[in-house]
């Protein structure tokens, strides 16, 4: 390796090390400000729609198991199997409906169409209360 090769890479390893430094540290506040911003509103309703367009057939098993535990197999699978195919399109429609119309603030501030907003919310857990980065804030002395 030559003086100035040996050089050149010298003075990018401090560049490196400068921008690593200098680099701003992400906090808890920068998360809540990132999740209320608009475009993080924006890509959270495009993902939602695609969750809900390919997911949307999910509703038929579920409330066949619903209403089959409720009452007996027989009026499970029919009744839950109609209530599950309307529910299915309802689901499969608005998350249509969520990728079509993503970059409108329809409805208010980008707001959910059906609650549970996707099919299966528990999928994806419960926030820990300690790692919730709102109510882990420590209050200023």
């Amino acid at each position: 390796m030559s003086l100035r090769q040996r050089r050149t890479s010298f003075i990018l390893a401090i560049i490196f090390v400068m921008a690593a430094l200098g680099a701003p540290q992400t906090s808890a506040d920068d998360d809540v400000y990132r999740e209320a911003s608009t475009s993080h509103k924006i890509f959270h309703k495009l993902g939602r729609g695609a969750t809900n367009l390919l997911t949307g057939w999910i509703e038929i098993p579920r409330y066949i198991a619903k209403e089959w535990r409720e009452y007996d197999p027989f009026t499970g699978f029919f009744v839950g199997g109609a209530e599950g195919c309307a529910w299915a399109v309802g689901r499969t429609a608005t998350g249509a409906y969520d990728i079509c119309t993503f970059f409108l603030p329809i409805p208010a501030d980008y707001e959910p169409l059906m609650e549970p907003e996707f099919i299966l919310p528990g999928i994806w857990g419960e926030p820990i209360p300690e790692m919730d980065p709102v109510t882990s804030l420590e209050p200023l002395h």
